[in-house]
């Protein structure tokens, strides 16, 4: 072998060596740390940037199997951190009906909610000025902002609708029985109710989703959300837990088993796990943080 090449051959088998001894990242854990009750089936958590961290919990507040029926019952609370601030904060009241607010975004500051059927908006810090942005959905269920447009999941029809804030609408391609959605560095993600699967779906509408290839280990997923090192939290509804995807899309591994997690929030600059527990009336709290070994 010619000494240049040997040496090379050297300098790769020590890189790859060092490669391969090089620790794992640990995986992530939680510790719960508090739970708040007096809701009335919550099903979003959405934290803000506000330097009291205030959190926004819709509130469907229904009989059982009545979670999209037009009753005029549905409100959103507000909580700071882990404590109760106003249960009420956003309520019906003549000529502004809420009935079944579920998932919740922020843009240009304004609060926006699915409720039923509609796409509703109103002022972020003190609830005025309650309006529909946008009609036509079935089930409007969950909600995500891309900085620049609202994007709404309708899960009986299967859609991804791209809402404006002057309400045009613009559909992509979208999973069946779609939940779930998120932006994380410019991609988007969606879960699958029916299908329990994680899948990349695409703003421009120019390819159709991409499945993780995960569905075998859930059951009927709810909530997603992505953190900074790429590793995905799924709320699984009826498979009773939270878990956690690898960032490369491969491994699931359980985070917290507990009953019927729905919409779950992350405040990022405490890395706080918030859990509503849609049947219990419950927000479940939990400090997020690497496991202890590899």
């Amino acid at each position: 072998m010619h000494p240049r090449s040997a040496i090379l051959c050297l300098l790769g088998l020590t890189l790859g060596s060092a490669l391969l001894a090089q620790p794992r990242a640990a995986r992530w854990a939680v510790t719960k740390t508090a739970e708040l009750s007096q809701f009335s089936v919550p099903e979003c958590v959405l934290p803000t940037k506000s330097m009291e961290r205030k959190l926004f919990v819709s509130n469907i507040e229904a009989e059982k199997d009545q979670y999209w029926t037009d009753d005029g019952t549905g409100f959103i609370s507000v909580i700071a951190k882990d404590k109760m601030k106003r249960l009420r904060w956003l309520r019906s009241a003549p000529g502004a009906k809420l009935d079944g607010p579920k998932g919740m975004c922020i843009l240009d500051d304004k609060l926006y909610f699915t409720d039923n059927t509609r796409l509703m908006c109103c002022n972020v810090k003190d609830g005025k000025g309650l309006k529909v942005v946008a009609t036509g959905f079935v089930n409007a269920n969950d909600l995500a902002t891309d900085g620049d447009g609202i994007w709404v999941s309708d899960s009986k029809e299967g859609k991804i609708w791209r809402v404006a804030p002057d309400g045009a609408k613009r559909e992509i391609p979208s999973p069946p029985s779609v939940n779930g959605l998120t932006f994380a560095k410019e991609k988007m993600y969606a879960v699958s109710w029916d299908l329990h699967e994680v899948y990349e779906v695409f703003p421009l509408g120019d390819q159709i989703p991409r499945p993780f290839g995960l569905a075998e280990h859930f059951t009927n997923l709810d909530g997603i959300e992505v953190l900074q090192d790429g590793s995905f939290i799924v709320s699984d509804f009826k498979g009773n837990k939270v878990s956690a995807i690898t960032p490369d899309k491969k491994t699931v591994y359980t985070l917290v088993e507990l009953d019927s997690p729905a919409d779950i929030g992350i405040d990022r600059n405490t890395m706080t796990l918030y859990v509503p527990q849609f049947f219990k009336d419950k927000v479940a709290i939990f400090k997020l943080h690497r496991a202890s070994g590899r």
